[in-house]
């Protein structure tokens, strides 16, 4: 038996309008709408609403990998330290791996919606749109 993965396109059409390479890092930073434990509650509420992607120390594998360093490699340094290293507290890092591309952004797309979800019922507000939570995307 022989099994070739497609580099996360669902079919050949795919290809057309959606060109993705096998893996690769990505990292945004959840917004914190200027509330030093919001980013942070934020960012760890989407990894930890992932289904598809999981939460893990190491980003290293064939599967798609999630860490909030903040609350995981990081924890241990002082807030004050790890914003001065540039390591905002709504960082969240993504080691992209072989599943299905449009796997990877319903899933990614779930957690930030029910992140939107849990600070509006913490905080009594809306969600907003995701451009408003998430102010940076960086490929690595």
């Amino acid at each position: 038996a022989r099994r070739s993965f497609g580099g996360g396109r669902d079919t050949p059409a795919d290809a057309d309008h959606m060109p993705q390479t096998y893996g690769g890092m990505i990292a945004f930073i959840v917004n914190g709408d200027g509330d030093d434990d919001t980013a942070l509650r934020r960012a760890k509420t989407v990894c930890e609403g992932l289904s598809v992607v999981n939460l893990a120390v190491s980003l290293g594998g064939v599967e798609s990998l999630v860490e909030h360093p903040a609350s995981m490699t990081h924890a241990m340094i002082p807030r004050e330290d790890r914003l001065a290293g540039g390591l905002p507290d709504g960082l969240v890092r993504i080691s992209v791996g072989l599943e299905r591309a449009s796997d990877l952004v319903q899933d990614l797309k779930g957690s930030l919606d029910r992140c939107d979800d849990d600070v509006a019922g913490a905080a009594g507000g809306g969600g907003g749109d995701h451009e408003e939570r998430v102010y940076a995307a960086a490929a690595e």
